[in-house]
């Protein structure tokens, strides 16, 4: 059915617009004299893509930052599980007329079992069931490959949004089903075999996996994406059942039937991990204390400014955050820990301890590859050695320009994911990405870019009202930046970056360090 549901007039010439038929919401570009139609919400969270920053005709989603192409609907950049529908356009009499067939709905899936190939002999295997595994196997699906596609999938279910542990699962906003990133039976569909099996060893030489019980596997193409491990916490009495950790479906499990019988929760660690899990419980009603062996967390990574920033606000919502501080014992009556000992003698009581000290990546299960003090090394395709591909948390790489870098995080896992599929169908373009990603710590936290070291942090916005974005200025170059509420600007540099990955710091300053402005200025230029 045709519906008219505007003049074209109305419509701004580079923004976006929505409209509503019914339950249906429609996102609309002007291109010109025509118009593109699309579904109007991100397929990761639901975002409103009206308010995502436009480059041309794609759309940069304004909070986990996922691109779409407006002429197809196409999903060019994670996060999300699928396109946007497109939806027939047209322009008469100054009106602006759109096609909506019968039960129309925002988002169609990036492949379907109809695009699936079969017959070839070839085997690809993908060593992790992450957001890497998944997004490698339907990049193979979507190109064509015809062998068999096998992800070993150690922790026994399909994909999940990890991301979602220490925010919104842990919080009981997210239940056990609303985790998989695709049902079983549609990862099936798409000839993708699912094998519950743990790989011991990735053999580079010989292309052979080795699984737990001495079974050796043979592939063509092998991804390796397994993740990383919780990092153990050395305390006698780390093993006690109100003592865990927070990095997988089963441990998130454990710590929600925990939390649900605990008031007193103390988290050991101010990491990412550690102060997403705080927020979480704070606002559970929750009596939460951190103990931190970092004087000032996050400074390192942000600058001291932005650092007293975020923990002035964890303290202001409730949240006890000792720094520098050194966790000595775990005191127990019985099996379970009762509190935490400190380097001064002192005892934090605690029902429950989350101990988040880091990770480590499972980089030792393969062999016959380059590795380095960060990672496994890969080339600019993201080949490890041999037939072995790598991404996420183990894969050491290089954007251009840029030294080398492993980045634990996962929208740039799906990214190299799906990298590593196109590299093995025969795509020889390097990976080059701008890295992203976010962390909910009372509001979402944007990072934009990568900075190991940085000689300036220039800040624009309100830092107390937790309003603002702090650029990272290095040698003159903007190498990354973090945004926060309303004044978060990152959606808008993004699009700067995807031309000039580190913009020169006179570019932003001579908009006022506003890269939408900056955007504007270059396209009436």
């Amino acid at each position: 059915m045709r519906h008219d549901l505007c003049a074209l007039a109305d419509l701004p010439s580079d923004g976006l617009s929505e409209v509503a038929v019914g339950d249906l919401k429609i996102l609309l570009a002007r291109d010109g004299e025509r118009v593109l139609a699309t579904g109007a919400t991100c397929t990761h969270k639901g975002a409103p893509l009206k308010n995502g920053q436009r480059i041309g005709n794609r759309v940069i989603c304004p909070w986990h930052h996922a691109i779409f192409d407006l002429e197809t609907g196409d999903h060019r950049e994670p996060p999300g599980q699928g396109c946007l529908a497109r939806f027939e356009a047209t322009v008469q009499n100054g009106r602006v007329l759109v096609e909506l067939p019968d039960g129309a709905k925002p988002h169609r899936p990036s492949v379907t079992p109809d695009d699936r190939r079969s017959g070839g002999d070839r085997i690809f295997a993908i060593v992790g069931a992450g957001a890497a595994g998944l997004a490698c196997a339907k990049e193979l699906v979507s190109g064509g490959f015809d062998g068999r596609i096998v992800l070993f999938a150690p922790e026994r279910e399909p994909p999940y949004d990890r991301t979602d542990l220490s925010k919104t699962y842990l919080q009981g906003k997210k239940q056990d089903d609303g985790l998989p990133l695709m049902p079983a039976a549609e990862i099936e569909a798409l000839g993708i075999e699912m094998r519950p099996a743990r790989v011991a060893r990735i053999d580079a030489a010989n292309s052979e996996l080795v699984l737990e019980g001495g079974e050796r596997f043979h592939f063509d193409g092998c991804l390796a994406a397994p993740g990383s491990d919780a990092a153990p916490l050395d305390l006698d009495g780390a093993e006690a059942p109100n003592v865990l950790t927070l990095r997988s479906h089963d441990d998130a499990k454990s710590l929600r039937a925990e939390v649900n019988r605990a008031e007193r929760i103390v988290v050991i660690g101010s990491g990412f991990i550690g102060m997403e899990a705080a927020a979480s419980l704070v606002s559970l009603g929750k009596t939460v204390c951190v103990l931190s062996r970092a004087e000032l967390p996050f400074a390192k990574q942000f600058g001291k400014d932005v650092a007293k920033q975020l923990l002035a606000t964890h303290r202001e919502k409730g949240v006890e955050v000792r720094t520098g501080v050194e966790v000595a014992a775990l005191e127990r009556e019985g099996e379970r820990v009762t509190g935490v000992r400190l380097g001064d003698g002192s005892v934090v009581p605690a029902d429950l301890v989350i101990a988040a000290t880091g990770a480590r990546s499972r980089a030792a299960l393969l062999e016959g590859v380059e590795t380095s003090g960060k990672g496994v090394k890969v080339d600019r395709s993201l080949r490890a050695a041999g037939r072995v591909f790598a991404a996420g948390d183990i894969a050491e790489f290089t954007l251009a320009g840029r030294e080398p870098m492993r980045i634990e995080h996962w929208r740039i896992a799906e990214q190299q994911g799906r990298h590593a599929a196109r590299a093995f169908l025969g795509d020889g373009c390097r990976f080059d990405a701008v890295p992203y990603f976010w962390s909910a710590q009372h509001g979402r936290l944007s990072y934009l870019g990568h900075a190991e070291g940085f000689d300036e942090v220039h800040v624009e916005g309100d830092l107390r009202g937790n309003s603002y974005t702090a650029f990272y200025v290095k040698d003159g170059r903007v190498l990354a930046a973090l945004g926060l509420g309303k004044g978060d600007r990152t959606p808008a540099l993004h699009a700067v970056m995807l031309d000039d990955p580190t913009p020169s710091r006179e570019r932003l300053a001579s908009a006022g360090w506003d890269p939408a402005r900056l955007l504007e200025a270059e396209r009436s230029a």
